[in-house]
């Protein structure tokens, strides 16, 4: 079990029939050694007494964002939290997270929140089962939250169907499980890249690819959130990076390559998820070409492999660090993707590859999913079609396993 005394759980309960159930859930984490503090809405209140969950935890309970002795109590109680726990997680509570609302002590808590989340929730099985949920649920599964159930079983209108609460013990095990994450990269140091990079033809026109930056993002995000230090070497973007993310913006390939090679020395986990261009052109005019002129002849030359770099030279890098790169292909079959990334894995000196399919319509550019294989020193894994965000949870869990045999530096 992941060392959990002395951590700070938010649990925030919102007004469910099931709130009863959550005394348990809070009761149980306090008995592990960790600092609970508790969120209630005011329909919450109508099912659990505030001071029932003050006497399982032995802290005061939060109720209004007014009137309170703290000036901004959502602040506070957000920048305390090492894990919020949701439950139970309402239709109007998942709505007000998905939305951004903040309009309540709980919904202005959560728009604060910068640490791990865990959902479990509970409603009719129609409420569950609208678009409008299942949208929700799906924008926030994509920004990291951690769903808990629900259950199918037997609903408080009399009806069975899904929508039930997860039991207690679940959303214990749930958070104990989160928690003992968000701490897996403490004392690492990280570098991700991300983006693509312009290659100037002349000061207005370049070679590129579209590459919207959206994975490497997404990666440093988590490994931020896990407990790391994080630099993000970025190509041109529009998106802008989370908490704990130092960012180095770059443009070009060798910008780029100077910027990873400064970094590199000092970083326990490499991880190269920009789409750096193969080839730029060998002059970049100093003047816009006019179009009168006709067509420029375009002499392409390659640009500097950045992963074979670091993987062919151990001396570029940190001692006993971890290399991960990403792959690019248009190979929508997964058999053939893995033999691509295991030939990678093996041509550059990874120790990961992630073999991405950019060319599919649901994968890679401009969309917010992936369909990758990741090829690593324990075999190949097929992760199908998921969020960016999901795979980079399921790559930083894999970092955090190679990693965590060895002590984090002093």
């Amino acid at each position: 079990m992941a060392q959990v005394e002395g951590r700070k759980v938010l649990v925030c309960i919102t007004g469910g029939i099931a709130a009863y159930k959550v005394v348990q859930v809070a009761r149980s984490l306090a008995q592990m050694g960790i600092d609970v503090r508790v969120v209630m809405t005011a329909s919450a209140e109508r099912f659990v007494g505030a001071q029932t969950f003050a006497a399982v935890t032995g802290n005061p309970v939060a109720t209004a964002i007014f009137g309170a002795e703290a000036d901004a109590p959502h602040v506070e109680l957000a920048r305390d939290a090492d894990l919020a726990v949701v439950a139970p997680a309402t239709a109007n509570a998942l709505a007000k997270m998905a939305l951004g609302f903040a309009d309540d002590l709980f919904s202005a808590v959560m728009l604060t929140a910068r640490c791990p989340v865990v959902a479990a929730p509970a409603m009719h099985a129609e409420m569950w089962e609208h678009p409008a949920t299942a949208a929700h649920v799906r924008t926030l599964e994509a920004r990291g939250v951690t769903m808990v159930g629900p259950d199918s079983g037997a609903l408080s209108s009399g009806d069975f169907g899904p929508g039930r609460m997860a039991e207690p013990d679940a959303i214990v095990e749930a958070a104990v499980l989160a928690l003992g994450r968000s701490r897996a990269l403490a004392g690492r140091a990280v570098l991700v890249t991300a983006g693509g990079t312009q290659e100037p033809i002349d000061p207005v026109r370049f070679i590129g690819n579209r590459s919207s930056g959206r994975m490497g993002y997404a990666i440093a995000e988590t490994a931020a959130a896990r407990g790391a230090e994080v630099t993000l070497v970025s190509g041109p973007s529009q998106l802008t990076a989370g908490p704990g993310v130092d960012v180095v913006a770059v443009r070009t390939a060798e910008e780029m390559r100077t910027a990873v090679l400064k970094a590199a020395p000092a970083c326990d986990i490499i991880i190269k998820a920009a789409a750096v261009a193969d080839f730029r052109p060998q002059l970049s005019a100093p003047a816009k070409l006019k179009k009168a002129a006709g067509p420029p002849e375009v002499t392409l030359v390659p640009t500097t492999d950045i992963l074979g770099e670091l993987g062919a030279d151990p001396g570029l890098r940190k001692p006993g660090g971890v290399l991960i790169g990403f792959a690019a292909e248009t190979e929508p079959d997964p058999e053939r993707l893995a033999e691509l990334a295991v030939s990678k894995r093996r041509s550059k000196g990874a120790d990961v590859i992630v073999a991405n399919d950019v060319g599919s319509s649901d994968s890679g550019f401009d969309v917010p999913t992936n369909r990758a294989v990741i090829a690593g020193p324990h075999g190949v894994a097929d992760v199908g079609l998921v969020t960016k965000q999901g795979l980079a949870a399921i790559l930083i869990d894999l970092v955090a396993e190679l990693v965590g045999g060895r002590q984090p530096p002093e």
